[in-house]
């Protein structure tokens, strides 16, 4: 049975639903193959393709621009009028952000570790271990469980995260998108935010609107 052919429209409605990654492979060859022409076609949209060949991973952000102070969610570029922003941002409510923040630092400190390989991989255990504490739970694991599952699965929807399958235990692995969502010199005024929600709301309420990401 032949593979099937991808044409740069595969590719252009591929990074209308989410990031490509090189183990894509086929949409990832298209698209190294159709770059230019994928680039002009989102830059009439007021789009940037960000693509990072040797991370092994592509997606779309809202051009570099000055935004309105209009209710109207606007981009405008070299004077032109507001043009329509495609990439509406969704806020994280509190444990997504949380976790968001928690898998950035780790995937730091990995980084910078002597012997780090390519990707970060993680139990779910040791992921309900270092955000039980942002559960505001006791004596519940189930729901601590249930909590944190919820918070894996809306990063999982941002392809933030991933499940490796065909194993016995569940295990993720953290994106290396994270690294260009979560810029290292974003990573404090996250933290800063969260600290201020922590003196201000009930964590267990999950209902706080914190980073946002654009999708």
């Amino acid at each position: 049975m032949s593979q099937p052919v991808y044409s740069i429209r595969h590719v252009i409605v591929q990074l209308v639903r989410g990031p490509i990654y090189q183990q894509d492979s086929l949409l990832w060859a298209r698209l190294l193959m159709d770059r230019g022409d994928v680039e002009s076609h989102f830059h009439r949209m007021g789009l940037e393709l960000v693509l990072e060949e040797e991370a092994g991973y592509a997606f779309l952000r809202n051009e570099s621009s000055e935004e309105t102070d209009g209710e109207e969610d606007v981009t405008v570029i070299d004077g032109e009028a507001p043009l329509p922003r495609l990439m509406r941002r969704n806020p994280l409510s509190f444990l997504p952000t949380v976790l968001l923040l928690e898998l950035r630092e780790r995937l730091l400190r990995h980084d910078q570790s002597v012997d780090g390989t390519d990707h970060l991989y993680l139990e779910f255990k040791e992921i309900v271990e270092f955000m039980r504490s942002y559960c505001g739970e006791t004596g519940n694991e189930k729901k601590v469980e249930n909590k944190i599952s919820g918070a894996v699965k809306r990063l999982i929807d941002l392809s933030l995260l991933r499940q490796i399958p065909n194993r016995s235990e569940v295990i993720y692995r953290v994106e290396p998108i994270l690294r260009a969502k979560l810029p290292v010199d974003q990573i404090e005024a996250v933290r800063d935010r969260l600290k201020g929600q922590l003196g201000h709301e009930d964590p267990a309420d999950d209902e706080a609107e914190e980073k946002e990401h654009d999708e």
